[in-house]
């Protein structure tokens, strides 16, 4: 069995799927497994439980189910295979390394099967044993990768680092895209064999080529530092901050280095680096996928070395990524308060919650989280937390500290600005408000949401109509595949009493967003409007059973009996479009 195509197979399925009913799954097997049924039966019993539990996202059960089919099942290999992923999907990394040695011992070639015996031997510490495992000839590109990373700490290990700087230079393809993951690993080795102006060279190449990855930045940025050159790692820091956000651990050495303390470059053991070896492809897998097939290598590095917290937090993030939100609060709660990623996991830990419904828990892990490190990305992520949750005045506290750090080191941002600006206005603030916005839109005159909010609150408040309407045109010219912005420029025409050209908008909106409560009672309102009372009483009706909010449900229910004449028309809490989140939600 091809394993890219079997992972790729398995990941798809995975994300149609949301969490099982364990009732629904023992019923299954019930069914398929009642007893007397010949031994095929059973298997394929066995077997189709498995993806049952792997289509609905419980991979648990699925190596669970996939293991009992091994012994019986007429294709073992195959089977042996997904039973050894849905275990490492799961993170028993135990169970995974039984079903690798099983699915070996039954004559399966995968190469996840085989990369998973890999490491367990490393961990064991059996070079040969992991030299055999690790040869490369029959991996899929990506697992190539992860095996030429791991070989390379073996042989540095066993043979000296110029062996494995040999070794990796032979994979070299020569386009820096790929190979950023060799010549970091390389860099590494050089690092850890105190071979400092090798490694320094390196990671300058690495730089320069554009490859941005956090824990190569922080080895370079360290050897910089030791070896004098402080300035140029405190600009490779700032460089990483501004291209790509602030990690904790390069915030931490930023401040080391500011603070004067004697930066200590780190030597890191073979162990270690493997745990990087299978980390690095990893997390530039997670950054590529929204689905939880990176957690499988995760749970590899960290067998290689428990303590690479970086992994566990970007582990979390592949779980919430694919909706297992109970297994990422659980993943992420092992992260102690030692690590500099402890800060960063209460706030996916806040967000995972807030997704959960949990709205009170996600509140008291966001506040231990700023209490424990109340850096300025935490800041904006908990900002975004608190906006969701219509606790406006957190937020614009949370803001205005950003805004008044970035002043200090002459920043500006104009995404917080747009955020406050936002905030602001749902708090009753208009002047304040509107002077954000404006701020904002001067900053990105081109981005459609800026454009889009600025001009439908000055339109609901009745000013300046006319350039109000042209920013509201010219945010649907940048995204005319946004229902909300669509619907802006629809309620603006309502609202100047165009109300034909208004229906003809607010339609088009409702097409782009069916399932959105606010645009189909809009919509209702321009029927009624322009006369077309029966279709507008079926787009409020619409509207109520879209979820709306509590205020927004009464306006409606009201327009039911009388009609919206009988309404003084004021903008709910949702009317303008919401802006886009500050980052990327864990």
């Amino acid at each position: 069995m091809n394993i890219v195509r079997s992972l790729s197979a398995l990941a798809a399925v995975l994300l149609a799927g949301s969490c099982v009913n364990s009732n629904a799954t023992q019923g299954l097997r019930d069914a398929m497994l009642a007893d007397g049924r010949p031994p095929d039966a059973r298997a394929y019993g066995d077997f189709l439980v498995a993806r049952f539990a792997a289509m609905t996202n419980d991979p648990e059960t699925a190596a669970e189910y996939y293991a009992a089919a091994i012994d019986t099942a007429p294709e073992k290999s195959g089977i042996a295979e997904r039973a050894v992923f849905s275990a490492l999907l799961a993170g028993d990394y135990d169970t995974g390394v039984r079903l690798a040695r099983r699915a070996n011992e039954v004559g399966s070639e995968a190469t996840l099967v085989r990369l998973t015996l890999g490491v367990d031997a490393m961990v064991r510490g059996r070079e040969d044993e992991a030299a055999v495992y690790l040869d490369e000839t029959d991996y899929g590109p990506f697992n190539r990768m992860v095996a030429r990373g791991l070989s390379a700490w073996r042989i540095a290990d066993r043979h000296g680092a110029d062996k494995a700087e040999t070794y990796l230079r032979a994979g070299l393809t020569g386009d820096p895209s790929l190979d950023s993951a060799t010549l970091y690993m390389l860099g590494l080795i050089q690092a850890a064999d105190k071979k400092d102006a090798a490694a320094l060279e390196t990671f300058d190449q690495l730089w320069d080529s554009g490859a941005r990855l956090a824990v190569g930045v922080h080895a370079h940025a360290e050897l910089l530092a030791a070896n004098g050159q402080k300035q140029r790692a405190l600009d490779i820091l700032q460089g990483f901050r501004e291209e790509i956000g602030q990690n904790a651990a390069l915030e931490g050495l930023r401040a080391d280095i500011l603070a004067g303390k004697r930066i200590r470059p780190e030597r890191l053991s073979t162990r270690e680096g493997a745990a990087l070896a299978v980390y690095v492809p990893a997390a530039a897998l997670m950054m590529q996928t929204d689905d939880d097939l990176s957690g499988v290598y995760f749970v590899l590095a960290l067998a290689l070395d428990p303590h690479l917290q970086v992994a566990r937090s970007l582990w979390g993030q592949s779980l919430d990524n694919a909706d297992r939100r109970q297994e990422a609060i659980s993943v992420l709660s092992r992260i102690p308060d030692s690590s500099e990623f402890y800060a960063t996991a209460r706030g996916q830990m806040a967000w995972a919650l807030r997704r959960e419904g949990r709205n009170q828990e996600a509140i008291a892990i966001a506040g231990d989280a700023l209490d424990h490190s109340p850096d300025r990305g935490l800041k904006v992520q908990l900002a975004d937390l608190f906006r969701s949750l219509d606790q406006f005045a957190d937020a614009d506290r949370l803001l205005s500290e950003v805004i008044a750090e970035d002043a200090k080191v002459g920043r500006t941002d104009w995404r917080i600005l747009f955020a406050r600006g936002a905030t602001r206005e749902q708090l009753g603030m208009w002047p304040e408000a509107e002077s954000d916005l404006k701020a904002a839109l001067a900053l990105q005159p081109d981005d459609a949401s800026v454009l889009n909010y600025l001009g439908y609150s000055y339109i609901d408040r009745g000013l300046n109509l006319e350039p109000a309407l042209e920013m509201i045109r010219r945010a649907v010219e940048l995204d005319p595949k946004s229902g909300y912005i669509v619907d802006s420029l629809g309620w603006a025409h309502y609202r100047m009493g165009h109300y034909e050209l208004a229906t003809r908008f607010l339609e088009r909106a409702v097409e782009l967003s069916p399932g959105e409560a606010l645009l189909n009672d809009h919509l209702g309102d321009a029927y009624w409007q322009v006369g077309r009372k029966t279709e507008a009483r079926f787009q409020w009706q619409r509207a109520l059973k879209l979820d709306p909010s509590d205020s927004e449900r009464e306006r409606i229910e009201a327009k039911m009996e009388a009609g919206p004449e009988t309404l003084v028309l004021k903008k709910a809490e949702t009317d303008a479009a919401p802006p886009v989140p500050l980052v990327q939600r864990p």
